[in-house]
């Protein structure tokens, strides 16, 4: 006699439910192993602003030093009305185009001061673009004689965040 061995009926339950659990389980890894953010590792390589102002001749009465982006000027003159000039150079070694922001001219005894040649909105290319390099003069009137003093300090900033 050959004798029946009884399943269990609970044990197909329990593996099915056990399936189940085993399921919810890699579900809930998945679903925490994902979120809403991205990390990227990476170089990101941008450009830079160069400004640098050179020197140019002036008139004979007239000494100059270029410190940053400021021309100190002195001027020893002889006689009321007297014309004096330097002329002074932009030169962009950077790698991104910029403008001229703001131009302040401060002078002392009542010379008058005046930039040309350049002026606020002047754009000077990156290094190696034409124009990377552009040219202006300070021209002053003295009102007499005597020791005056300018100075001119030029602004710049990246040509896309200027605004007029």
């Amino acid at each position: 006699m050959r004798m029946r061995r009884r399943r269990n009926r609970f044990s197909r339950l329990g593996l099915l439910s056990l399936a189940l659990l085993l399921s919810l389980g890699v579900t809930g890894i998945g679903y925490a192993a994902w979120t809403d953010e991205l990390t990227i590792d990476g170089t990101v390589e941008i450009g830079y602003i160069g400004v640098v102002l050179s020197e140019g001749v002036s008139s004979g009465n007239v000494t100059a030093s270029i410190v940053g982006h400021t021309i100190d000027i002195e001027i020893n003159a002889g006689g009321e009305g007297e014309y004096e000039y330097r002329d002074f150079g932009i030169h962009n070694t950077g790698t991104i185009p910029v403008k001229i922001q703001e131009i302040q001219i401060e002078s002392s005894g009542g010379l008058a001061a005046e930039v040309s040649g350049v002026e606020v909105g002047t754009q000077i290319e990156q290094s190696g673009v034409d124009p990377d390099t552009v040219y202006g003069t300070v021209a002053m009137t003295v009102p007499g004689a005597g020791t005056y003093t300018c100075k001119v300090t030029f602004y710049f900033i990246q040509w896309n965040l200027y605004v007029e």
